[in-house]
Parts: C-alpha cells; sequence; structure tokens
C-alpha cells in the first residue's frame, strides 16, 4: 500500500490483516521518503515493490506474504527467481546473485562488458529460466557486440568440512 502527498513523497508499506494497521517500510539510505512505487506480484503470495533513485537506479522490497518476510531493500534489481527467492542484482562492474531475504551472494558473474558501462548498463536483455538457469544478453567489449549467455545458477553455495564456501561447479 502507498499513501502519497506526491509522486515523489510516499509512505509505502503492507498491511497483513487490518488495512488501519500497516507496516511501513523503511526508506534506504539517502532517501528520506520514497516516491511512487510500482508494484510487481511475482505470484499471489511474493511481491517486489520498486521504487525509483534516479537515473538507472531502483531500490526493490520484497515481501512474503505466507511467512510474513520483508527484505532489506536491494539495489538495481535486475530479475527475480521466485521460486528459489533469489535476484539478479548490478553489483558494479559485476552483475551478483543473491539470495532475497538474506543478501546472500550465490554467483558472481563478471564479463568484458563494453567500456564506461556497469553490468547494469550493458546488460540488455535478462531473465531466470524456469530450468534454474539465467538466460542473459550483454554488450561486449569496444565494438558492443552483443553476447547471449545461458548460466547455471546453484539455489546455495556449497561449503566444505572447514566451513569454506566452495565455488559452485
Amino acid at each position: 500500500m502507498a499513501d502519497c502527498r506526491t509522486d515523489r513523497d510516499c509512505r509505502v508499506g503492507y498491511y497483513y490483516g487490518s488495512p488501519e494497521q500497516p507496516h511501513w517500510f523503511t526508506p534506504p539510505d539517502g532517501l528520506s521518503v520514497l516516491p511512487k512505487p510500482e508494484v510487481i506480484w511475482h505470484t499471489a503470495t511474493f511481491a517486489e515493490t520498486r521504487v525509483p533513485c534516479g537515473r538507472a537506479c531502483t531500490w526493490s522490497y520484497f515481501f512474503e506474504a505466507k511467512r510474513r518476510l520483508l527484505s532489506a531493500p536491494r539495489r538495481d534489481v535486475l530479475d527475480v527467481d521466485y521460486r528459489r527467492l533469489l535476484m539478479a542484482q548490478v553489483d558494479g562492474r559485476a552483475l551478483a546473485i543473491r539470495q532475497i531475504f538474506s543478501a546472500r551472494d550465490i554467483v558472481r558473474i563478471e564479463r568484458e562488458w563494453a567500456p564506461g558501462l556497469t553490468a547494469g548498463s550493458a546488460i540488455t536483455a535478462i531473465h531466470f529460466d524456469p530450468d534454474g538457469r539465467l538466460s542473459f544478453t550483454w554488450l561486449k567489449g569496444a565494438e558492443r557486440a552483443s553476447v547471449s549467455e545461458r548460466v547455471t545458477v546453484p539455489t546455495y553455495v556449497r561449503q566444505g568440512a572447514d566451513g569454506t564456501e566452495k565455488a559452485p561447479r
């Protein structure tokens, strides 16, 4: 739900039960109020609330209604695997695949993105496939050649017997 004075000054939140008792989102660092949100219902009980924070910048909050889970704000989310609760997120020159609620890194994808572009600007199309893989198209190198890839993404990072994280196979 959103209670907006203007398109740039809103309180955004959710309610469970009575709409008179909403739980308001805390704005991320750098914002004192939230702009008018876009709400994307990935399933009947899993929603993403996306708010703009400037040119090519967004913050996303995720709400899982069955367990009443609300994520911390997540910056620059490009796509979501709602089945496994993973997100593809821009992290500077890398594309990070993370768990939505813990923000724990699963995989970091670094490529020879076109010069001067972040991963988010270089990626022209992206989506999680139902089989758990990630398909994306990106601009490569100075020539900005279009490259399409499909990569396997594990649900979690495996840990070795010594407790250290092992790279996915």
